[in-house]
């Protein structure tokens, strides 16, 4: 026998080998802290989860944002774009909507010779006639499409009592039929009947259902290849799908087949709902007939090449297959938002309110933070004065939070070009744009895997560079004392040796305390940092003996706090209890439960941050 081992022995003589063990692996923080999150409103991208952006995809993913003064929310747009263009890696983004959203299927049918495409669920237009106050029938204007039949008409002021039952035929209503007149309506009543069948109602070719979501529509194109039979050519049922946005660019393209029982040369699925499926979650493509009904006939616009060799290809115009429906969100909308962000497989170390001035999303943030132990930063709004940035900040109350040291208030009274290009000059938020640098800064990491993230992003090193900017208000060193009281940390011209910018001029978290390190943001970053790695690794030992869980979370936290102190993040304490040390851990069996429970503390002394230098010249003879 040619082999020198088995697998698994019996009771035979022989060698056994053991499937490879790996204890090489080490833990690895990744670069979740080069990535932020935040909720907002876009004209393009996902509504049921979170979803990434980079740089290279910002546009093709958010659209190509719109002004501020449309609405406020559309500042979020450029937040995002000029921090992935200062640092940021990458932005987890959750898209807000109302309930009032509706997607829609592209939908094609296929006549022999010419493909039609439409959108799908297309509400009647329904007119009642009014006499004596009552309702007295019902004009059916257009029939709509794609309905249930389990639907019932809406139907408004200004009389009230009416009742109103559609009749559908083949997911079209047919008719109206008056169950009950009402009273009191002096105008015609404004109807109301929206589509809900799962899938477009009757028969058609293909349908798409796009989740990511664009206002501004997308484009479909099919084609079948030419194929030949005895040298005639004959319907083909392989045909090629494509998706565009609105300018024609590709977003996917898929090859399958409308039978369902297709197999490609590997023996998988080459139906092409599944083919779709197999690429993306981002679109549903349905398979609406089968057999030789299906097959796209030789004599189509989407089969083979025209008389000039080109390929033919029967293309829709633009297709409007989301409607926004409305951008009054309710505090539903932005708890909602925040479950699903809470939620999401993507990771992230900072989130950002986008510019937003609603006291509903800031308190869904917060909330967020809270839960998630990461660090909110957002802005006050740069047209108030000081003491108007003050009422901000206080209304919100964010200092009551029980995680207030994660979170941190920005004002920036300048006046600047819009980073974007999008919106005139204007006052725009540099929180986000705070994050952007503290990504830069993160990725920085020495041999221990450790950023230098006790050096807080403020002062001369990280300017604000935009273009067109001025300051609208200078405050006093009253005021500044004021703002820094109140835990609000300004960006403002300062002068230092090599010259002038506009930079971060303070580093303070929302913690209402005055004496301790959990006012500075340098040690909210550290702390953030230093308990997502513990309660990682946490997980790691979960399920194994205790004592071999208790032995592998003592050997880590030593080497992560001695990494922690080389790096500068910890340093010596005077505490008594310290014993001069930066460091020190307890982990032991619970004392109540201590067969299933670990309690894991331990006491850090990080270092500090100068915010105030008191200088004193002395003469002397």
């Amino acid at each position: 026998m040619s082999l020198t081992f088995v697998r698994q022995l019996g009771s035979e003589a022989g060698v056994q080998l053991n499937p490879l063990r790996d204890n090489s692996e080490i833990p690895t923080s990744g670069n979740g802290d080069q990535v932020f999150a935040l909720m907002m409103r876009a004209t393009r991208g996902r509504i049921d989860k979170p979803f990434k952006v980079d740089r290279g995809n910002v546009t093709r993913k958010l659209g190509k944002g719109e002004q501020i003064r449309i609405s406020a929310l559309n500042e979020a747009w450029v937040h995002v774009v000029e921090a992935l263009n200062n640092g940021a890696y990458e932005a987890v983004v959750q898209r807000l909507v109302t309930s009032a959203a509706i997607i829609k299927w592209a939908v094609i049918t296929a006549p022999t010779d010419t493909p039609a495409f439409a959108a799908s669920h297309t509400p009647a237009v329904l007119t009642a006639v009014v006499g004596s106050g009552a309702v007295t029938s019902v004009t059916v204007v257009s029939g709509g499409k794609d309905y249930a039949g389990t639907e019932t008409i809406t139907v408004g002021g200004p009389g009230t009592g009416a009742v109103l039952t559609p009749v559908f035929t083949n997911g079209v209503i047919s008719s109206v039929t008056v169950t009950t007149p009402g009273t009191g309506y002096s105008t015609a009543p404004a109807l109301t009947c929206l589509p809900t069948a799962a899938a477009p109602v009757g028969t058609y070719l293909l349908a798409v259902k796009h989740l990511e979501c664009f206002n501004d529509g997308i484009k479909l194109e099919i084609r079948a290849d030419e194929k030949k039979s005895s040298g005639v050519s004959v319907a083909n049922d392989k045909l090629t799908l494509r998706i565009k946005d609105k300018d024609g660019l590709l977003l996917y393209e898929f090859t399958g087949s409308l039978d369902p029982l297709a197999k490609d040369d590997f023996g998988g699925s080459a139906y092409l709902a599944d083919v779709a499926a197999a690429i993306t979650d981002a679109l549903i493509v349905s398979v609406g007939v089968t057999g030789a009904s299906a097959d796209i006939e030789p004599t189509s616009d989407a089969y083979g090449y025209d008389s000039n060799g080109k390929e033919k290809w029967a293309k829709s115009s633009v297709l409007t297959c989301f409607t926004e429906g409305s951008t009054s969100y309710s505090n539903g909308d932005y708890s909602a938002a925040r479950v699903k962000l809470n939620n999401t497989v993507y990771d992230y170390a900072y989130v950002s309110s986008g510019g937003s001035q609603s006291a509903a999303l800031l308190g869904e943030l917060a909330q967020l933070a809270f839960d998630t132990n990461r660090q909110l930063r957002f802005d006050v709004p740069g047209n108030l004065g000081i003491d108007a940035a003050i009422a901000f900040v206080e209304q919100l109350n964010m200092g009551a939070s029980q995680t207030s040291h994660l979170i941190h208030a920005f004002w920036s009274p300048i006046k600047s070009s819009d980073p974007t290009g999008i919106n005139p000059n204007g006052y725009f938020g540099v929180a986000t744009l705070n994050i952007a640098y503290a990504c830069l800064r993160n990725a920085q990491k020495n041999a221990r895997g450790f950023a230098p993230k006790n050096y807080p992003i403020a002062g001369k090193e990280w300017p604000v560079r935009r273009t067109g900017m001025v300051q609208a208000y200078t405050p006093s060193s009253q005021e500044l004392n004021s703002l820094a009281k109140a835990k609000i940390n300004p960006v403002l011209w300062e002068v230092y040796s090599g010259g002038g910018s506009f930079v971060f001029r303070d580093s303070l978290t929302s913690a209402l305390v005055d004496s301790s390190l959990k006012k500075l943001i340098a040690v909210a970053d550290m702390s953030v940092s230093i308990d997502d790695a513990v309660t990682r690794y946490g997980k790691d030992v979960l399920q194994l003996p205790m004592q071999v869980a208790l032995n592998r979370m003592g050997n880590y936290l030593t080497a992560l706090f001695e990494g922690a102190e080389a790096s500068g993040w910890l340093v010596p304490s005077n505490s008594p209890d310290m014993g001069g040390k930066a460091w020190r851990f307890d982990v032991r069996p619970n004392e109540l439960r201590p067969y299933d429970n670990m309690d894991v503390s331990y006491w850090l002394r990080y270092d500090g941050t100068v915010r105030q230098i008191f200088v004193t010249q002395t003469l002397t003879r």
